[in-house]
């Protein structure tokens, strides 16, 4: 009797223990494309059950790195796997939010991808994977914990930058710009123009004093022939 006493506790207690190991992982993983390829995937887990799981990683020193500081060893954990090539993050940044904490890895996929494989080294219980397509669709994978995923379809959603959509925020800028080139314009040229006003007395005036001058030599002449 208190044998089968003894394994009931321990069924039960063993129980409490994974569904607490569960409410603590609380995973979420949400993998975003863009037309270009370069994707967006956050991970997102208990910052305090995360803080445990990555001080086994963490280099050996008198105090423990803040998760801010613990990217690089994060990337190692997760890995998306494309046709048959491993594809890592170029950058990842820690945001800590209320009740999770989330890794925020940034990179680019092969336009010519197919197939992935994601896999999560760090947790144990299943998790949902949410995939966003460049073309709109959304696809939810469940994840058995510790475990690879099935192949996930990317092909169809990547494409070359067309020339329209790199010139077209060139033409944008440039279409901005043109009343304040004609604003500037005119006030230029207003500007020229009451100069020019501004000169034209100045010269009359030039032209008179000019013309005096000239009459008041010529009176002079004649009669300084008849004085002599």
């Amino acid at each position: 009797m208190r044998c089968t006493v003894g394994v009931a506790t321990f069924l039960v207690v063993s129980a409490i223990a994974q569904i607490a190991a569960h409410d603590l992982e609380r995973t979420q993983v949400v993998l975003t494309f863009a037309r270009d390829g370069s994707f967006v995937l956050d991970v997102a887990n208990d910052p305090q059950w995360l803080k445990l799981r990555l001080d086994s990683f963490a280099p050996r020193g008198p105090e423990r790195p803040a998760l801010q500081a613990m990217g690089a060893a994060f990337i190692d954990r997760v890995v998306l796997f494309v046709d048959g090539h491993e594809v890592r993050p170029s950058s990842v940044e820690y945001i800590a939010g209320e009740g999770l904490g989330t890794y925020r890895m940034r990179g680019r996929m092969p336009l010519d991808a197919h197939a992935l494989r994601w896999y999560y080294g760090l947790v144990v219980d299943p998790y949902p994977l949410t995939i966003r397509r460049a073309d709109g669709r959304v696809q939810v994978e469940e994840i058995a914990g510790d475990a690879w995923s099935r192949p996930i379809d990317l092909s169809g959603q990547f494409q070359q930058p067309r020339a329209i959509d790199t010139l077209a925020p060139i033409l944008i800028i440039g279409l901005l710009l043109v009343p304040v080139l004609l604003r500037i314009s005119t006030l230029r040229i207003r500007r020229d123009n009451r100069d020019h006003e501004e000169m034209q007395p100045r010269r009359h005036e030039g032209t008179k004093n000019g013309k005096y001058k000239k009459s008041l030599l010529r009176a002079f002449v004649p009669s300084w022939r008849a004085f002599r």
